[in-house]
């Protein structure tokens, strides 16, 4: 679909769209896992393959049959466009673009995107594991419009991005394009529930800003999600910023020297402040063996911590983690796929 389609598509869908309030979605997910497909980088996050999605969003046996599902929400994220700029600036790297920010939207919502596999592997887990009971629902990342950048353009029209009010209405149009662009699409079993904040801390210069992006995904009659990284600037005011829903990152899997006493405190600190929490692992659960048992202590922390099974939770697996523990025969791998899977289903079995 090229910019001028996806502009016509926007103009559509915001004739006669007034500020309109929050509604409580319909089937709110009780397990996100976040997606990075729309690169061209490499990685796990180049396709996600309708089976891909199919181990993400259900619990396999040895042989990939569906035994019931997973998560119910899957939060759509990337770091880089496949020009190689970036969508998280704070990182490094050239600002990613307008042109950037429609064609990652193109990859995602497109006739040939990731929504169109994770459709399809929403039937297959149907199939064996029965309905949810509405759509699953899905979340879209809002391109961080970079403020140390003069303007951005998208679909033809140029926003000053020196301004909370310019980023602000840059997101709306972006909110309106992927708006119309999923409905376009009728998908048979997802709904469109929000948009994803991509940075993960909002310090003076972006509190208006987010504010203001808030408001846009509102009129939109979406959702705004949210997950500050463990103690990020903001974290302790996320609703008054304008989230809908929040997750904290423990921030513990990464570092070795990062003791696990800190997925308690994580834990107290997520509850204080209403918020969910993240479970993160990634792939070098497999390849070094000082990260093979990293993924145990926030397993623990679900099992002290019963108030927050009872919330939502949000999976970070980098690098297809989780696809790759679900494909595995090893009996090790066997083994730490059923503790994670019950320790996430928990509260299915109440």
């Amino acid at each position: 679909m090229n910019a001028r389609n996806l502009a016509v598509l926007v103009l559509l869908s915001v004739a006669g769209v007034g500020d309109r309030v929050r509604q409580t979605p319909p089937h709110p997910a009780t397990r996100w896992i976040l997606a990075y497909p729309g690169t061209a980088k490499g990685g796990i996050g180049t396709s996600y393959t309708a089976d891909d999605f199919v181990r993400l969003i259900g619990v396999v046996d040895s042989t990939g049959r569906v035994q019931s599902w997973l998560c119910t929400g899957v939060i759509f994220l990337q770091l880089y466009a496949p020009s190689g700029r970036v969508f998280t600036t704070w990182g490094g790297g050239t600002p990613a673009t307008g042109a950037d920010w429609a064609e990652y939207l193109d990859s995602i919502a497109g006739p040939h995107g990731a929504l169109q596999r994770l459709d399809s592997a929403v039937t297959i887990v149907e199939a064996a594991a029965g309905k949810l009971g509405a759509k699953l629902p899905a979340t879209l990342m809002i391109p961080y419009p970079e403020p140390n950048e003069d303007s951005v353009a998208f679909l033809g029209h140029w926003y000053s991005t020196r301004s909370a009010e310019g980023r602000a209405a840059a997101v709306g149009a972006y909110v309106r394009a992927a708006t119309a662009q999923f409905e376009r699409m009728r998908f048979a079993h997802l709904r469109l529930d929000g948009f994803y904040w991509l940075a993960e801390n909002v310090g003076t210069r972006d509190t208006a800003a987010v504010i203001g992006a808030a408001k846009e995904v509102h009129r939109a009659h979406m959702r705004m999600l949210w997950i500050p990284y463990y103690f990020a600037l903001g974290q302790d005011r996320w609703r008054h910023l304008g989230f809908d829903e929040g997750w904290l990152q423990p921030n513990y899997f990464f570092k070795v020297d990062v003791p696990p006493g800190r997925l308690d405190s994580a834990a107290i600190h997520a509850q204080r402040e209403d918020l969910g929490v993240e479970i993160e692992f990634n792939s070098k659960m497999f390849s070094d063996p000082r990260f093979a048992g990293r993924l145990d202590p926030y397993l623990d922390m679900l099992r002290a911590y019963p108030a927050l099974r009872r919330r939502t939770i949000a999976i970070y697996d980098g690098q297809g983690a989780l696809i790759r523990l679900s494909r595995s025969t090893a009996p090790e791998d066997r083994a730490q796929y059923a503790r994670l899977v019950r320790a996430l289903t928990a509260r299915d079995e109440r």
